[in-house]
Protein backbone atom coordinates (compact mmCIF):
# COMPACT_ATOMS: atom_id res chain seq x y z
CA UNK A 1 0.00 0.00 0.00
CA UNK A 2 1.50 3.60 -0.91
CA UNK A 3 2.85 5.78 2.02
CA UNK A 4 3.41 9.32 2.41
CA UNK A 5 6.42 10.46 4.09
CA UNK A 6 7.16 14.36 6.04
CA UNK A 7 10.27 14.58 8.08
CA UNK A 8 10.42 16.58 11.54
CA UNK A 9 13.62 17.26 13.56
CA UNK A 10 11.33 15.48 16.47
CA UNK A 11 9.01 12.80 16.86
CA UNK A 12 6.53 15.48 18.46
CA UNK A 13 6.39 17.65 15.38
CA UNK A 14 5.38 14.56 13.27
CA UNK A 15 2.88 13.71 15.93
CA UNK A 16 0.91 16.59 15.77
CA UNK A 17 0.49 16.29 11.84
CA UNK A 18 -0.46 12.66 12.11
CA UNK A 19 -3.23 13.74 14.98
CA UNK A 20 -4.52 16.83 12.57
CA UNK A 21 -4.50 13.79 9.77
CA UNK A 22 -7.42 11.92 12.07
CA UNK A 23 -9.51 14.63 12.61
CA UNK A 24 -8.13 15.52 16.28
CA UNK A 25 -8.66 19.22 17.15
CA UNK A 26 -9.23 22.13 20.10
CA UNK A 27 -11.27 19.78 22.65
CA UNK A 28 -11.08 16.04 21.46
CA UNK A 29 -10.50 13.39 23.39
CA UNK A 30 -7.72 11.28 22.73
CA UNK A 31 -6.42 7.83 24.13
CA UNK A 32 -2.81 7.64 25.26
CA UNK A 33 -1.44 4.78 26.89
CA UNK A 34 -0.64 5.01 30.89
CA UNK A 35 2.98 4.21 30.51
CA UNK A 36 3.77 7.12 28.06
CA UNK A 37 6.73 9.80 28.37
CA UNK A 38 5.42 13.09 29.36
CA UNK A 39 6.89 14.85 26.02
CA UNK A 40 4.18 12.78 23.97
CA UNK A 41 1.48 15.33 25.60
CA UNK A 42 3.35 18.30 24.10
CA UNK A 43 1.96 17.17 21.08
CA UNK A 44 -2.01 17.04 22.33
CA UNK A 45 -1.16 20.38 23.86
CA UNK A 46 -0.27 22.05 21.13
CA UNK A 47 -3.83 20.99 19.73
CA UNK A 48 -6.07 21.22 22.39
CA UNK A 49 -6.76 18.19 22.67
CA UNK A 50 -7.56 15.85 25.80
CA UNK A 51 -5.61 13.19 26.96
CA UNK A 52 -7.92 10.06 28.73
CA UNK A 53 -5.25 7.15 29.59
CA UNK A 54 -5.70 3.22 29.00
CA UNK A 55 -3.93 0.89 31.03
CA UNK A 56 -0.42 -1.23 29.54
CA UNK A 57 0.51 -4.61 31.54
CA UNK A 58 3.75 -6.37 32.30
CA UNK A 59 4.19 -7.77 28.57
CA UNK A 60 3.98 -4.07 27.39
CA UNK A 61 0.80 -4.49 25.47
CA UNK A 62 -2.58 -2.80 26.08
CA UNK A 63 -4.31 -4.43 29.15
CA UNK A 64 -7.90 -4.44 29.47
CA UNK A 65 -11.08 -6.68 29.18
CA UNK A 66 -13.22 -3.47 28.55
CA UNK A 67 -14.32 -1.64 25.64
CA UNK A 68 -12.31 1.91 26.33
CA UNK A 69 -13.78 4.86 26.20
CA UNK A 70 -15.13 6.90 22.94
CA UNK A 71 -12.35 9.09 21.34
CA UNK A 72 -11.21 10.98 18.39
CA UNK A 73 -7.97 8.53 18.12
CA UNK A 74 -5.99 6.41 20.16
CA UNK A 75 -2.11 6.19 20.12
CA UNK A 76 -0.46 2.91 20.29
CA UNK A 77 2.81 2.39 20.97
CA UNK A 78 5.67 0.33 19.73
CA UNK A 79 7.52 0.28 22.82
CA UNK A 80 11.61 -0.43 22.52
CA UNK A 81 11.00 -1.52 18.95
CA UNK A 82 8.33 -4.72 19.68
CA UNK A 83 5.11 -4.40 17.83
CA UNK A 84 1.90 -3.40 19.78
CA UNK A 85 -0.94 -5.79 18.81
CA UNK A 86 -2.76 -3.62 17.06
CA UNK A 87 -5.97 -6.51 16.63
CA UNK A 88 -6.18 -6.30 20.27
CA UNK A 89 -6.47 -2.78 20.03
CA UNK A 90 -9.18 -2.82 17.69
CA UNK A 91 -11.30 -5.26 19.49
CA UNK A 92 -11.46 -2.49 22.53
CA UNK A 93 -11.86 0.89 20.66
CA UNK A 94 -14.63 2.31 18.41
CA UNK A 95 -14.66 1.58 14.74
CA UNK A 96 -14.82 5.29 14.43
CA UNK A 97 -11.40 5.65 16.92
CA UNK A 98 -8.34 6.39 14.52
CA UNK A 99 -5.24 4.78 15.30
CA UNK A 100 -1.81 6.93 15.61
CA UNK A 101 0.91 4.12 15.67
CA UNK A 102 3.80 5.63 17.54
CA UNK A 103 6.57 3.83 16.74
CA UNK A 104 9.55 5.73 18.53
CA UNK A 105 11.69 3.03 19.29
CA UNK A 106 11.03 0.97 15.99
CA UNK A 107 12.69 2.22 13.24
CA UNK A 108 13.99 -1.14 11.35
CA UNK A 109 11.54 -3.00 12.79
CA UNK A 110 8.76 -5.19 11.19
CA UNK A 111 6.05 -7.45 12.41
CA UNK A 112 5.69 -10.68 11.28
CA UNK A 113 3.92 -10.09 8.14
CA UNK A 114 6.56 -8.33 7.23
CA UNK A 115 5.16 -5.27 7.45
CA UNK A 116 7.67 -1.79 9.01
CA UNK A 117 6.07 -0.76 12.18
CA UNK A 118 4.93 2.80 11.87
CA UNK A 119 3.01 2.05 8.79
CA UNK A 120 0.15 -0.68 9.52
CA UNK A 121 -2.09 1.94 10.55
CA UNK A 122 -3.25 4.59 8.53
CA UNK A 123 -0.91 7.23 10.42
CA UNK A 124 2.34 6.46 12.12
CA UNK A 125 4.81 8.27 13.35
CA UNK A 126 8.82 7.28 13.82
CA UNK A 127 12.22 8.86 15.40
CA UNK A 128 15.25 7.47 13.80
CA UNK A 129 17.27 9.84 16.64
CA UNK A 130 16.49 7.23 19.24
CA UNK A 131 18.40 4.46 17.04
CA UNK A 132 20.78 6.13 15.72
CA UNK A 133 23.16 8.74 16.94
CA UNK A 134 21.58 11.72 15.10
CA UNK A 135 21.12 15.63 15.47
CA UNK A 136 17.69 15.44 15.29
CA UNK A 137 15.29 12.86 13.11
CA UNK A 138 11.45 11.46 12.73
CA UNK A 139 9.07 11.21 10.27
CA UNK A 140 5.28 11.14 9.75
CA UNK A 141 3.97 8.55 7.33
CA UNK A 142 0.27 8.01 6.33
CA UNK A 143 -1.30 5.44 3.72
CA UNK A 144 -2.25 7.54 0.44
CA UNK A 145 -5.33 5.50 0.29
CA UNK A 146 -6.85 6.52 3.57
CA UNK A 147 -9.71 8.88 4.73
CA UNK A 148 -7.50 11.52 6.13
CA UNK A 149 -7.72 15.36 6.37
CA UNK A 150 -5.06 16.60 3.51
CA UNK A 151 -4.97 20.16 5.04
CA UNK A 152 -3.19 18.81 7.68
CA UNK A 153 0.07 18.39 5.32
CA UNK A 154 2.47 20.93 3.96
CA UNK A 155 5.15 20.88 1.29
CA UNK A 156 8.41 19.32 3.14
CA UNK A 157 10.09 21.49 5.40
CA UNK A 158 13.80 23.27 3.94
CA UNK A 159 16.19 21.45 5.51
CA UNK A 160 18.47 23.28 8.83
CA UNK A 161 22.15 23.88 7.58
CA UNK A 162 23.22 25.57 10.94
CA UNK A 163 26.53 24.90 12.69
CA UNK A 164 26.23 21.12 14.98
CA UNK A 165 25.88 21.67 18.27
CA UNK A 166 29.42 20.93 20.14
CA UNK A 167 28.20 18.27 22.26
CA UNK A 168 26.79 16.45 19.57
CA UNK A 169 30.06 16.38 17.39
CA UNK A 170 31.93 15.88 20.94
CA UNK A 171 29.57 12.47 21.97
CA UNK A 172 30.25 11.08 18.16
CA UNK A 173 33.97 11.29 18.27
CA UNK A 174 33.83 10.16 21.39
CA UNK A 175 31.57 7.23 20.19
CA UNK A 176 33.72 6.72 17.80
CA UNK A 177 36.82 6.06 20.00
CA UNK A 178 34.28 3.78 22.17
CA UNK A 179 34.56 1.08 19.50
CA UNK A 180 38.28 0.29 19.98
CA UNK A 181 38.93 1.74 23.28
CA UNK A 182 39.25 -0.97 26.21
CA UNK A 183 37.42 1.73 28.69
CA UNK A 184 34.35 3.51 27.97
CA UNK A 185 35.09 7.11 27.53
CA UNK A 186 31.34 7.61 26.97
CA UNK A 187 30.78 6.18 30.01
CA UNK A 188 33.45 7.91 32.15
CA UNK A 189 32.49 11.28 30.92
CA UNK A 190 28.99 10.38 31.65
CA UNK A 191 29.69 9.37 35.33
CA UNK A 192 31.78 12.63 35.64
CA UNK A 193 28.98 15.02 34.41
CA UNK A 194 26.45 13.34 37.07
CA UNK A 195 28.78 13.38 39.60
CA UNK A 196 29.85 17.36 39.02
CA UNK A 197 26.17 17.67 38.80
CA UNK A 198 25.04 15.84 42.49
CA UNK A 199 28.10 17.93 43.77
CA UNK A 200 25.95 21.42 42.80
CA UNK A 201 23.22 20.06 44.69
CA UNK A 202 21.29 18.91 41.45
CA UNK A 203 19.29 16.32 40.02
CA UNK A 204 22.03 13.84 38.28
CA UNK A 205 20.07 14.01 35.46
CA UNK A 206 19.09 16.60 33.69
CA UNK A 207 15.04 17.54 34.59
CA UNK A 208 12.63 19.46 31.53
CA UNK A 209 9.49 19.30 33.33
CA UNK A 210 8.16 22.14 30.32
CA UNK A 211 8.26 19.24 27.66
CA UNK A 212 5.15 17.94 28.71
CA UNK A 213 3.62 21.28 27.61
CA UNK A 214 5.87 23.13 25.27
CA UNK A 215 7.29 21.58 21.85
CA UNK A 216 10.60 21.61 20.50
CA UNK A 217 12.12 24.95 19.10
CA UNK A 218 13.39 23.54 15.99
CA UNK A 219 10.64 22.10 13.70
CA UNK A 220 12.80 21.26 10.91
CA UNK A 221 15.49 18.51 10.19
CA UNK A 222 18.89 18.77 10.13
CA UNK A 223 20.52 18.29 6.30
CA UNK A 224 23.48 16.71 8.86
CA UNK A 225 20.28 14.40 9.98
CA UNK A 226 19.46 13.42 6.33
CA UNK A 227 23.15 13.30 4.86
CA UNK A 228 23.55 10.41 8.07
CA UNK A 229 20.26 8.75 7.85
CA UNK A 230 21.15 7.56 3.96
CA UNK A 231 24.42 5.99 5.00
CA UNK A 232 23.40 3.85 7.68
CA UNK A 233 23.96 -0.03 6.72
CA UNK A 234 20.23 -1.04 7.81
CA UNK A 235 21.11 -5.18 7.62
CA UNK A 236 23.57 -4.45 9.83
CA UNK A 237 22.34 -2.22 12.14
CA UNK A 238 19.14 -5.10 12.70
CA UNK A 239 21.99 -7.62 13.11
CA UNK A 240 23.97 -6.23 15.87
CA UNK A 241 20.62 -5.14 17.56
CA UNK A 242 19.20 -8.76 17.75
CA UNK A 243 22.59 -10.08 18.72
CA UNK A 244 23.03 -7.53 21.42
CA UNK A 245 19.73 -8.38 22.81
CA UNK A 246 20.70 -12.33 22.90
CA UNK A 247 23.59 -11.43 24.78
CA UNK A 248 22.03 -9.56 26.89
CA UNK A 249 18.86 -11.74 27.39
CA UNK A 250 21.25 -14.50 28.25
CA UNK A 251 23.36 -12.49 31.13
CA UNK A 252 19.63 -11.24 32.48
CA UNK A 253 18.33 -15.00 32.88
CA UNK A 254 21.91 -16.04 34.21
CA UNK A 255 20.98 -13.59 37.18
CA UNK A 256 17.18 -13.83 37.67
CA UNK A 257 16.01 -10.77 35.82
CA UNK A 258 12.79 -10.55 34.52
CA UNK A 259 12.15 -8.80 31.18
CA UNK A 260 8.82 -7.60 28.93
CA UNK A 261 10.13 -8.87 26.19
CA UNK A 262 11.74 -11.82 26.20
CA UNK A 263 10.36 -13.58 22.73
CA UNK A 264 12.83 -11.84 19.86
CA UNK A 265 10.73 -12.94 17.01
CA UNK A 266 12.35 -12.31 13.39
CA UNK A 267 11.95 -8.97 12.12
CA UNK A 268 12.51 -7.48 15.94
CA UNK A 269 15.31 -4.86 15.83
CA UNK A 270 15.08 -3.97 19.47
CA UNK A 271 15.94 -0.48 20.70
CA UNK A 272 16.99 -1.90 23.61
CA UNK A 273 16.86 -4.43 26.33
CA UNK A 274 14.20 -3.64 28.57
CA UNK A 275 14.27 -4.88 32.10
CA UNK A 276 12.32 -5.02 35.60
CA UNK A 277 14.71 -3.78 38.19
CA UNK A 278 12.45 -5.15 41.06
CA UNK A 279 14.12 -9.00 40.84
CA UNK A 280 17.60 -10.95 40.54
CA UNK A 281 21.54 -9.91 41.13
CA UNK A 282 20.78 -6.25 39.27
CA UNK A 283 24.71 -5.13 40.25
CA UNK A 284 26.22 -8.42 38.45
CA UNK A 285 24.21 -7.56 35.74
CA UNK A 286 24.84 -4.23 35.41
CA UNK A 287 28.63 -4.92 35.73
CA UNK A 288 28.45 -7.23 32.95
CA UNK A 289 26.40 -4.89 30.63
CA UNK A 290 29.40 -2.15 31.43
CA UNK A 291 32.15 -5.10 31.08
CA UNK A 292 30.90 -6.12 27.83
CA UNK A 293 29.62 -2.63 26.01
CA UNK A 294 26.43 -4.02 25.51
CA UNK A 295 24.82 -0.61 26.05
CA UNK A 296 23.92 2.71 28.28
CA UNK A 297 21.78 1.21 30.89
CA UNK A 298 18.80 4.26 30.99
CA UNK A 299 15.61 4.73 32.66
CA UNK A 300 12.49 5.21 30.35
CA UNK A 301 10.24 7.32 30.57
CA UNK A 302 9.82 10.22 32.19
CA UNK A 303 6.15 9.90 33.19
CA UNK A 304 3.74 12.59 33.62
CA UNK A 305 2.11 13.00 36.91
CA UNK A 306 -0.72 13.13 35.36
CA UNK A 307 -0.80 9.45 34.25
CA UNK A 308 -2.55 6.76 36.15
CA UNK A 309 -0.36 4.22 36.57
CA UNK A 310 -0.47 2.41 39.44
CA UNK A 311 2.78 3.41 42.55
CA UNK A 312 3.49 0.01 42.79
CA UNK A 313 3.48 -1.28 38.60
CA UNK A 314 6.61 -3.09 37.77
CA UNK A 315 6.69 -0.97 34.87
CA UNK A 316 7.98 2.04 37.19
CA UNK A 317 10.81 -0.44 37.93
CA UNK A 318 11.80 -0.74 33.92
CA UNK A 319 15.40 -0.26 32.73
CA UNK A 320 16.91 -0.38 29.36
CA UNK A 321 20.19 -1.37 28.02
CA UNK A 322 20.10 1.44 24.72
CA UNK A 323 21.58 -0.26 22.23
CA UNK A 324 21.93 3.37 20.51
CA UNK A 325 24.42 3.62 17.84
Amino acid sequence: MTTNRLYYAYARHALVTALKLVRVQAGSSVLVPDFICRDVLASLHAIGANPIFYPIGNDLQMETTQPLPSAQAIIVVNYFGFPANLQRLRNFTSAHTAIVEDNAHGWLSVDRDGTPLGSRADVGITSVRKTIRLPDGAFVEWRAAAHLDNNALHAPLTARNEALPFGFRLRRVVARIDFVSPVSVMAASRHLVRLLRRLRGQPAISEHPDEEWQLPHHRAMHSESLRLLESVDRSREVHRRRQLFVRCLSAAQRYDIDTPTPLLHEGVSPQGFAYFADTGNLAAFAKLVRRERLGEIITWPALSARSPLSTTSRLRTLHLVNFLA
